[in-house]
């Protein structure tokens, strides 16, 4: 992992790389690949993981393991300036002091949300889309 600073980076394995930020208290990483929403969607569902969209009406596809009426749900893929996108919220923090009030704990990507978009990226890779060609990040 090369960290640029504690929000911004790129998670390198092997040749890959992924390039990483947090934004709006989410870990967004950038996929060298388009993922096809379709089968992102019945791969989870064979999983029996809860999505959030139905993917012939939208360009994103949330999920989790519990059903939530709203769709709050924590994984995320989505199309953003034609990349895809797997967002997850952060589970490892730095605490910063803040002079005369309580520590602020600032999102950073540390070892856990390496270890679980890794425990992910299979399902996200096997869900590539197969009409369009790989992308550098």
């Amino acid at each position: 992992m090369r960290v640029i600073d504690a929000t911004k980076g790129e998670i390198i394995r092997g040749a890959e790389t992924y390039p990483y930020e947090i934004a709006d208290d989410k870990v967004r990483i950038k996929l060298p690949f388009y993922v096809d929403l379709k089968k992102l969607t019945a791969i989870l569902k064979q999983k029996e993981y809860f999505v959030a969209n139905d993917p012939e009406e939208t360009d994103s596809q949330g999920w989790g393991k519990w059903y939530d009426a709203e769709g709050y749900y924590p994984y995320w893929v989505y199309e953003e300036n034609h990349c895809h996108y797997f967002a997850f919220p952060p589970e490892d923090y730095k605490v910063v002091p803040e002079p005369g009030a309580a520590p602020r704990h600032v999102p950073i990507l540390g070892t856990k949300a390496v270890e679980e978009f890794f425990r992910w990226l299979p399902v996200l890779k096997e869900a590539q889309s197969k009409g369009e060609p790989e992308r550098t990040p």
